[in-house]
């Protein structure tokens, strides 16, 4: 059984999600290591659900989180870092796969960014990271651990709904079997941040813009004959916050592959 990353620094881990857990992150990962490097135009139409702008936003943010580089004139292809992303990918799914029910097939990379998702809050590393040490700790503890009196309460309630923490009748709190469970993410994402070819501190990303999801959804399923054949497979019904998952062909490739 894999423990938990008990020297890792909370904040560091944070810090590391942040550059990988943004919206649409894991979808132009996972695309471009499977085409190589590509055009703006092109990886827009291979993930036609995203707006042209958005999708120049996208490359921006990978560029700054140090998971993209531009080659030649106007293509971007990932970076060393990114094509290391293999191991943590394939974590973040297996947890996913075993503790996030899902009704319709979904697209791995949308079950790794909905796995994302629930731990990219702000402290919510540092909590989990206290009680995989602390099995049990109080609110007082807890809040000590996450340093922001105003949030604790909305963070901890967050978690709650999120399947992650429990609160135990005599006011304690302990971590889930599913937030036990994210030991090993916590372990691949450890080692990845540790790597010679990890990303460095970056600067703040600009904000993605949002995505109405009827129009985008239509479009997408309009164009899925005219994008990049063996990509997606079909097309499940969408999640809430999702414009149109589609479940990706399984694909046998180095690094960023997952199974």
């Amino acid at each position: 059984m894999v423990s938990w990353p008990t020297t890792a620094d909370p904040d560091h881990l944070e810090q590391t999600l942040s550059r990988i857990s943004p919206r649409w992150t894991t979808w132009c990962v996972l695309t471009l290591q499977q085409h190589g490097h590509m055009r703006p135009a092109a990886l827009g139409k291979a993930l036609p659900w995203i707006s042209g702008p958005n999708i120049q936003q996208q490359i921006i943010r990978l560029q700054q989180n140090g998971l993209a580089t531009r080659i030649g004139w106007g293509e971007y292809q990932l970076t060393a870092a990114a094509h290391q992303l293999g191991p943590v990918y394939q974590a973040i799914n297996s947890w996913a796969r075993a503790h996030i029910p899902t009704s319709t097939a979904i697209a791995k990379a949308e079950q790794i960014e909905s796995a994302l998702a629930l731990c990219r809050g702000r402290k919510t590393t540092s909590v989990l990271h206290h009680l995989a040490q602390r099995p049990t700790s109080s609110f007082t503890e807890l809040q000590r651990c996450i340093g922001h009196p105003g949030s604790v309460h909305t963070r901890l309630q967050r978690m709650q709904t999120d399947g992650l923490l429990v609160r135990t009748g005599r006011g304690q709190y302990e971590l889930t079997a599913a937030g036990r469970a994210l030991a090993p993410v916590y372990q691949a994402l450890n080692a990845w941040s540790s790597s010679p070819s990890a990303p460095a501190a970056h600067r703040a990303a600009p904000p993605v813009v949002h995505e109405e999801a009827s129009a985008r959804a239509g479009a997408a399923r309009r164009r899925t004959t005219t994008a990049f054949h063996g990509l997606f497979s079909h097309a499940p019904a969408s999640e809430p916050s999702v414009p149109t998952p589609w479940a990706a062909a399984s694909h046998s490739s180095s690094h960023t592959t997952i199974r």
